[in-house]
């Protein structure tokens, strides 16, 4: 079976006794399983992510043998850190809550700083196909090389369930980022062999590192930074609000007096 996936590390499903009898790793009573993983990350990903786990787990039991989790100064560090993570969660769901930000206003910024964006690295823009067989890919290539109308190559992608996406260089496993982006062609690269399975790419576009980014792949980002400047407008008079609502007392001597005039 063949399915649409960009450098996506599965995992086979099995069950939760499998798993545990099978651990990705272990330290002490600690066990990682495969259901810890999240399943976007890449091959190369997950081996640094196991390897993390791994060395904290350990240093973690060590601490805790040494007596630092008894340690009255890292409560009080560990409780003032949980209390600005609950603070800042709090303001950022109070804030978003009521904000919108329409097409138009996306459109408008995008208009005023088309400047700023632009790629931070070449891109590609492919149809990936993935498959455990190579000659299922062979017979793909094969197929759409054939197709002598759009209707036909759109079919066989909609067969296989592929959507057009960006790849961006130094963003995938090394064996796939090379073939992609040590020429500037255009067309079909692959089979290339990788341990997941075999894949096999469409390149339609390329893109130099420094082109301009349009608005579809911007919008993300300027919807984020429209969003942080509303919220930053917004957080003054909601936490104002809070206050003349809560009972509060100040000592005056430490209290600040604003300047009449």
């Amino acid at each position: 079976m063949i399915c649409f996936l960009i450098f996506i590390f599965s995992f086979v499903g099995c069950s939760k006794e499998s798993q545990i009898e099978h651990p990705l790793a272990r330290v002490g009573s600690s066990v990682l399983l495969e259901d810890d993983i999240d399943k976007s990350m890449t091959e190369d990903k997950v081996f640094d992510f196991v390897e993390n786990w791994v060395t904290e787990k350990v240093l973690i039991e060590k601490a805790e043998k040494a007596g630092f989790f008894k340690d009255k100064k890292l409560k009080k560090e560990r409780d003032l850190f949980y209390n600005k993570l609950v603070i800042s969660s709090f303001l950022d769901n109070s804030l978003t809550k009521d904000i919108n930000i329409s097409k138009k206003e996306v459109l408008d910024y995008y208009n005023s700083s088309k400047g700023f964006f632009s790629r931070k690295q070449e891109e590609a823009f492919v149809h990936h196909f993935f498959s455990k067989e190579i000659e299922q890919l062979r017979s793909i290539k094969r197929q759409l090389i054939k197709g002598k109308s759009r209707k036909n190559t759109s079919k066989i992608r909609d067969d296989y369930n592929v959507e057009p996406v960006f790849v961006k260089k130094g963003f995938s496993v090394k064996d796939i980022d090379k073939a992609l982006f040590e020429n500037t062609k255009t067309g079909f690269i692959g089979p290339i062999k990788t341990e997941l399975g075999f894949h096999l790419f469409d390149v339609i576009k390329r893109y130099k590192k420094g082109s301009e980014l349009g608005l579809e792949s911007s919008y993300d980002e300027i919807y984020q930074r429209l969003l942080k400047r509303k919220k930053s407008n917004k957080k003054k008079s909601f936490v104002d609000s809070l206050k003349r609502n809560t009972n509060i007392f100040i000592n005056s001597k430490y209290r600040k007096i604003k300047n009449e005039t």
